[in-house]
């Protein structure tokens, strides 16, 4: 199985409070990925932060982030062109799965697989990685995917990733 991961293709990290240099240039490159691609793979998993409006990430609760991709707000929603793509994709044929992360106010997640992987990423053979940003949740992401699917082929997207720091390798 063959599956694309995408990480945190949110608003407020594209366009809004949190927004990853490069972003919109990422994001609309990995959309045309999707629509080129899409037959390529047997499925689609997408990270979604989706805090609490008190979450300790923010700056105004001692963190070290502005406040970004609340729960219900535009900030935490998909992009708009990848989520048409991705919800065509949903209609026609299944196969595109969420997964929320940092949902609890006392604990930021960076990554969504620290302490357990879904079955359609424990179940794949090759993972395509894209998203943002780079250097945080991308970066933390692979690390633990690495970590609990040694053996499983991984290749990241670079067009599909913007940066907040300098750009280094992922894998």
């Amino acid at each position: 199985m063959k599956v694309l991961l995408i990480i945190d293709p949110q608003n407020d990290f594209i366009t809004g409070s949190l927004a990853v240099p490069g972003a919109i240039e990422a994001m609309d490159y990995l959309t045309r990925w999707v629509q080129e691609h899409h037959d390529e793979y047997d499925a689609f998993v997408v990270t979604l932060d989706q805090h609490p409006a008190d979450h300790c990430s923010f700056d105004v609760q001692g963190g070290p982030w502005p406040v970004h991709c609340v729960r219900y707000t535009i900030g935490a929603a998909l992009y708009p062109p990848l989520a048409e793509v991705l919800m065509a994709t949903k209609r026609a044929r299944g196969g595109v799965f969420f997964v929320p992360k940092a949902t609890s106010r006392q604990r930021d997640a960076y990554s969504a697989f620290e302490d357990t992987v879904p079955d359609i990423l424990m179940n794949a053979h090759h993972i395509d990685v894209a998203g943002l940003a780079g250097d945080y949740c991308v970066r933390c992401s692979i690390a633990d995917l690495r970590r609990h699917l040694p053996n499983t082929s991984m290749r990241t997207l670079d067009d599909a990733i913007a940066w907040i720091g300098e750009k280094q390798p992922l894998l």
